[in-house]
């Protein structure tokens, strides 16, 4: 005579109720999330260390253009300027393009603008009375001010005959938190 066999299984080889697999669906999606937003901070992250980057080199290149000048020169040199505005033979623009790799530049002396295009290959265009060209989506302008102090105080301790130069460089076409700027300072004996 045969047996029947049960076709039930044991209760031990059931397999996964709905409840165990909506729990771990869960915290898989909660996984899955963290995950996203930690990519997303980590990209915003590595695009604001370029533009500060960006921005040290500006203000680096300002700072090395001001710091040539022998210490008594008499237009170059003049204490003056704002980190807070704007103020002409105090102030410039710069603009990067990403597509065609041009850096502008505005300088204004003596009440008249001029704008410098520097391009991949090293030439440099001048155009007197020109102001920088109208933006686009590929462009990065950064506003440069610089402020010189006679005779500054180091330390606690007056520096005669010395000016201290302060270079203030911001990113002002991208919003971003923390915005970008970046300051640097020395004094030129």
């Amino acid at each position: 005579m045969e047996t029947s066999q049960s076709l039930r299984k044991p209760r031990a080889q059931r397999g996964f109720t709905l409840i165990e697999t909506m729990v771990a669906i869960l915290v898989l999606t909660i996984g899955l999330v963290g995950t996203a937003a930690l990519m997303s901070q980590s990209v915003n992250m590595g695009a604001h260390a370029r533009f500060v980057s960006t921005a040290a080199l500006l203000a680096s290149e300002k700072m090395e253009d001001l710091d040539r000048f022998p210490d008594n020169d008499p237009v170059n040199l003049v204490p003056g300027g704002s980190l807070g505005a704007d103020v002409a033979n105090y102030s410039d623009s710069v603009q990067i393009s990403s597509n065609n790799g041009n850096i502008n530049e505005t300088t204004v002396s003596a009440g008249t603008t001029t704008l410098y295009t520097q391009k991949p290959d090293g030439t440099v265009v001048v155009t007197p009375g020109a102001g920088l060209p109208a933006p686009t989506p590929d462009l990065l302008t950064f506003d440069r001010r610089w402020l010189i102090t006679a005779n500054p105080t180091v330390g606690g301790q007056v520096i005669t005959g010395a000016v201290q130069i302060t270079v203030l460089v911001t990113l002002t076409n991208k919003t971003l938190n923390p915005p970008v700027t970046f300051q640097t300072s020395l004094v030129h004996p």
